[in-house]
């Protein structure tokens, strides 16, 4: 054999072991994402959030938002992104931005909660970006009730002189 075959066997052999661990689970936690949707519904305990003034060269800054579950059933959270490349999002150990994310499956169970922060940097589009802003977090969700939730803030960029 020669070492194109070689390789091609060995994809083989991985891909079937990949599809082997993320096929459905059934109703176990690991398969929650490909289950029927969820009849319980996700409130957001605080927001919209305002910064109000923040000095551009400060630094990031952050919110945290609180998602309930006020359902008998478990809620998944299939996908997050934000509004500008000037926002991050965590949740559960993943983060997210506008570009990228890498939330897996954050799932919500009955009656629980779940933390998302938000992560804005007043200096992303550059010296002169001053002024106000409204940025949101979007997330996907396999609730009926619920299926994309929004978390919004808003700050006014401000450059202090000196």
């Amino acid at each position: 054999m020669n070492k194109f075959t070689i390789g091609a066997i060995g994809l083989v052999v991985v891909l079937l072991g990949y599809l082997g661990l993320t096929s459905d689970q059934g109703s176990d936690t690991m398969g929650l994402a490909n289950a029927k949707p969820s009849a319980s519904k996700i409130i957001v305990l605080e927001q919209p959030y305002d910064f109000g003034d923040i000095e551009i060269f400060d630094g990031k800054v952050s919110t945290d938002y609180t998602l309930k579950n006020e359902g008998a059933e478990a809620v998944v959270i299939k996908k997050a992104v934000t509004s500008c490349g000037c926002t991050e999002g965590e949740i559960a150990g993943f983060t997210f931005g506008m570009h990228s994310s890498e939330v897996k499956d954050v799932i919500i169970p009955a009656g629980g909660e779940e933390k998302v922060k938000a992560i804005y940097d007043p200096l992303a589009h550059g010296p002169n970006g001053t002024g106000p802003v409204t940025r949101t977090l979007h997330l996907e969700t396999n609730s009926a009730e619920t299926p994309r939730i929004e978390l919004r803030f808003s700050a006014n960029v401000v450059k202090t002189e000196g």
